[in-house]
């Protein structure tokens, strides 16, 4: 990762001062900890670390794995009314040939900082909107060798019942890349959720992670079906989550190929 990007996220996941005004001691009983960490524009800092394994993947339908850094949450205040949340992810892929004959790939595939705008006064309905920053790949075979940026915004439906519901959606261009250029990124992100929660902790639900890439030849949608379930706990007065998702991808470019994920995740959050 080259120094602008590295001096970027250092930025998005870095504290200040101003996250002692936020973050504050909870009590909070594991149930209400599983529903906090599902909200895109939370006031608390979450760290949350996933696995993804897609099969079928490339020339010879071997598994694609994705280690990454999954939309981790810095808040910080800017004054009584508004607030800056912060939503970085940092994946690295390992990733199959993609022709007969090629080798292997790994690196940092392109990562990004959501920067939300959200206001600091809410009653069970809770919103942010605001820019992406996108950034380069460490090679061509597993991303985007360029910067890019694009428009975000969030919401979600949270309050005393069990349900626990939201979005987030994005759209990310390239910066600098004519038109006819072949590396670069015109893809919009669809993140819907929706979640039943449970005493103790458990959770189920389903959080597909939809996209469109815009300037592809062929099939341009990819469409995941699944859900899985979770469980919100304290180990040491640390809190954490662990979630557990399947998905079949009913619609995708190539009709062979990415056909099933799974995911696993581990979510830490922390109170100052």
């Amino acid at each position: 990762m080259n120094k602008p990007t590295t001096l970027a996220v250092a930025l998005a996941l870095s504290g200040s001062p101003s996250l002692a005004q936020i973050v504050t001691p909870t009590n909070d009983t594991d149930t209400e900890l599983s529903k906090e960490i599902e909200n895109p524009v939370t006031r608390r800092i979450t760290l949350p670390l996933r696995y993804e394994a897609e099969f079928l993947d490339g020339a010879y339908y071997a598994t694609k794995d994705t280690f990454e850094i999954d939309q981790a949450v810095v808040p910080f205040r800017l004054n009584e009314d508004w607030a800056l949340i912060t939503r970085t992810k940092l994946p690295f892929e390992v990733e199959p040939p993609k022709k007969l004959g090629d080798h292997w790939a790994n690196g940092l595939s392109n990562g990004y900082t959501t920067f939300f705008l959200s206001p600091e006064h809410g009653e069970g309905f809770y919103w942010g909107v605001g820019p992406i920053l996108y950034y380069p790949a460490t090679n061509t075979t597993v991303g985007v060798d360029k910067w890019g940026s694009g428009p975000s915004a969030a919401f979600i439906k949270e309050d005393e019942s069990p349900w626990v519901f939201g979005a987030v959606v994005n759209n990310i261009w390239s910066i600098g890349s004519p038109p006819g250029d072949s590396d670069r990124t015109n893809q919009l992100f669809l993140n819907p959720f929706v979640n039943y929660h449970f005493a103790e902790g458990w959770s189920v639900g389903s959080s597909p992670e939809i996209t469109a890439n815009w300037i592809a030849s062929g099939g341009k949608w990819t469409v995941p079906v699944g859900g899985g379930f979770g469980k919100a706990f304290h180990v040491g007065g640390q809190a954490m989550k662990l979630d557990f998702n399947a998905f079949y991808n009913a619609i995708r470019p190539k009709a062979g190929n990415d056909t099933w994920l799974l995911q696993v995740k581990l979510t830490f959050q922390f109170p100052d």
